[in-house]
């Protein structure tokens, strides 16, 4: 005859052994879950920041070709509109801008009675004019925006007050 032996388990200890798996297995799947959440959070973070790195890359060149430009703006102020060479400098002027453009670099729109703002603008004298004192009163140099970063500030006169007659 068999004998008969006494279980293992009770069916109390087996489901307080299954109620603990499956606390683990929630702790483990929970841990997963956010590791993925933070892996992918790490991807767009990384994405983001190679894209602005590869806006960025050309920043020191094409800020270097805006002193070109500047000596195209030179050399035109001294040629007679009637000179012949006059033609050719403006146009590979505006080839170089056009350059400069596609690569997302942009002039700084400044306007007579502008309000100053110094994270565009950069004072280099004051004269007197006819709008309000404190105010941009003529830009004197250029300035340029790469991908709406300043990478040049305009160069600006400000106004001192009314001119006095």
């Amino acid at each position: 005859m068999e004998e008969r032996t006494k279980p293992m388990w009770t069916p109390e200890e087996l489901e307080a052994a299954l109620a603990t798996c499956e606390k683990t297995r929630d702790e483990y799947l929970d841990g997963w879950k956010r590791a993925k959440a933070d892996f992918l959070n790490y991807k767009k973070d990384e994405a983001a920041r190679a894209e602005t790195l590869a806006k960025f890359a050309n920043e020191a060149l094409l800020a270097d070709l805006l002193y070109v430009l500047d000596s195209f703006d030179l050399g035109l102020a001294t040629v007679d509109e009637k000179d012949h060479a006059r033609k050719g400098m403006e146009l590979i002027r505006a080839q170089l801008e056009e350059i400069l453009r596609r690569h997302g670099m942009e002039r700084v729109q400044v306007k007579s009675g502008d309000a100053f703002d110094p994270s565009r603008h950069e004072a280099v004298g004051e004269i007197e004019a006819g709008v309000p004192p404190g105010a941009v009163a003529e830009e004197v140099g250029a300035g340029y925006l790469l991908h709406g970063k300043i990478v040049r500030p305009a160069r600006v006169k400000l106004s001192k007050g009314q001119i006095k007659n």
